[in-house]
């Protein structure tokens, strides 16, 4: 964390892409690991786009389940510490393919969430968004349509969120991946488009002998000993 430090002090323009690891914390199991929702059901079924179509209810359970899991969850340490390094001026933007919106919920500003959100929706018939609620029956809209999740499903297209995430990346003097197995396509090209990319993610990843700094420890671990590391104590970083 001291070398990684000296990294995010150097760097004029550093952005964040996390993942899954970083709300482990938060008793959201990461849905690949051994005891993930994705050892129960088959993720390109459960949450694909056919299966939503096909089978709305059957949709609709699963994903319910996914939300009431969210709902309870609070943000961790790791969280609170990415959302001190914006506030600080150390990161200039937050990338996640998490949709559990904990980032915000910690205090972060700029969160561009690549795979959407599980908490809100839009109808099908007039398009008008609204929040997602947990429900034991299908979600409708006043106008009478059915209501489609505001996440980026398995056969869907990615947002225009994703090309902002580009955007930013391609700026980044360092891209620190917190959290992330870099397995998932096409967001484990995004730090491949910075100068440099740092690693903290608990697995090792396909990416670690391209970083600079790896550590494969916890986030909720690691982050705040960076912060103690870049001396933050509520003090916002002097721009030039």
């Amino acid at each position: 964390m001291e070398t990684l430090a000296k990294l995010i002090k150097e760097s004029n323009y550093t952005v964040v892409l996390t993942g899954a690891g970083v709300s482990t914390g938060s008793g959201i199991p990461d849905f690949r690991g051994p005891k993930g929702l994705w050892q129960q059901v088959d993720p390109m079924d459960a949450l694909s786009t056919m299966a939503f179509y096909r089978d709305p209810k059957g949709f609709y359970d699963f994903y319910f389940h996914m939300l009431s899991e969210f709902e309870k969850a609070e943000p961790n340490k790791a969280h609170l510490a990415i959302a001190k390094l914006e506030e600080a001026g150390y990161v200039k933007a937050v990338i996640t393919q998490n949709i559990d919106e904990l980032h915000q919920r910690a205090g972060s500003k700029r969160v561009l969430e690549i795979h959407g959100t599980t908490f809100a929706g839009y109808c099908l018939e007039c398009q008008k968004e609204s929040p997602l609620l947990f429900s034991t029956t299908l979600p409708k809209c006043i106008c009478g349509g059915l209501i489609r999740p505001k996440v980026v499903l398995f056969g869907d297209g990615m947002p225009e969120t994703y090309l902002e995430a580009e955007e930013e990346t391609h700026k980044a003097d360092l891209v620190l991946v917190i959290g992330s197995s870099l397995a998932v396509s096409p967001a484990c090209f995004l730090p491949l488009h910075a100068k440099k990319m740092a690693i903290i993610n608990l697995e090792p990843t396909p990416y670690d002998d391209r970083a600079v700094s790896v550590s494969h420890k916890k986030a909720e671990d690691e982050l705040p000993k960076l912060l103690q590391f870049l001396d933050l104590e509520g003090q916002k970083r002097q721009e030039a």
